[in-house]
């Protein structure tokens, strides 16, 4: 009986290291973090690390579900114009995804097949309501402009962070403000 408690033991432990090596691997290098690394770094073999963590997607979906669950949680900031508080939420959102290069890839990287990536999805097209419902009092944005416009702008700058060297806040600012402009009532 104290075998199995220490093997369990031991096992809890290994998955914690696995999803802490995980972790710091996918926001350094993003999706393309080779699985040896990650167990070398864990300080475990390859078995173990595939007896916790069958594929990659299931590693994946260990680190970065707190983090959409997250980023589904972020909300538009209260008091603002429409355009002010787009400028925050999309800044914000940038800023802290360009930290994390496996979220970016995770979100860059196509149609949405799990439910947090989905909620995410959905939680970004009602921020992009909340703005077009704004708009309709403070006319900050175009006439034309959607809620799903809303969301894929910001799907559109997580691409883009994908595709910049660094997060550099000057350069996210940049980018935020060129779309912003697109958004923007004349």
């Amino acid at each position: 009986m104290a075998q199995d408690r220490k093997q369990r033991r031991d096992a809890a432990a290994n998955r914690e290291r696995i999803l802490a090596a995980a972790d710091d691997a996918f926001r350094q290098s993003g999706m393309a973090v080779d699985m040896r690394a990650v167990a070398a770094a864990a300080g475990v073999g390859v078995g173990t690390l595939y007896r916790h963590f069958p594929t990659r997607e299931h590693l994946v979906q260990a680190v970065t579900g707190v983090d959409l669950a997250a980023l589904a949680q972020v909300a538009l900031p209260a008091g603002s114009s429409a355009i002010d508080g787009l400028r925050e939420f999309f800044t914000t959102t940038i800023t802290g995804l360009a930290a994390n290069q496996a979220m970016v890839d995770v979100l860059a990287g196509g149609r949405p097949s799990d439910a947090d990536l989905e909620r995410c999805r959905v939680h970004l097209t009602e921020i992009g309501q909340e703005a077009v419902d704004r708009s309709r009092t403070d006319r900050t944005l175009a006439p034309d402009v959607t809620a799903n416009d809303i969301a894929y702008q910001l799907l559109g700058l997580i691409r883009i962070a994908q595709l910049m060297p660094h997060g550099e806040p000057s350069a996210i600012e940049h980018q935020v403000e060129l779309t912003l402009r697109a958004l923007a009532a004349n």
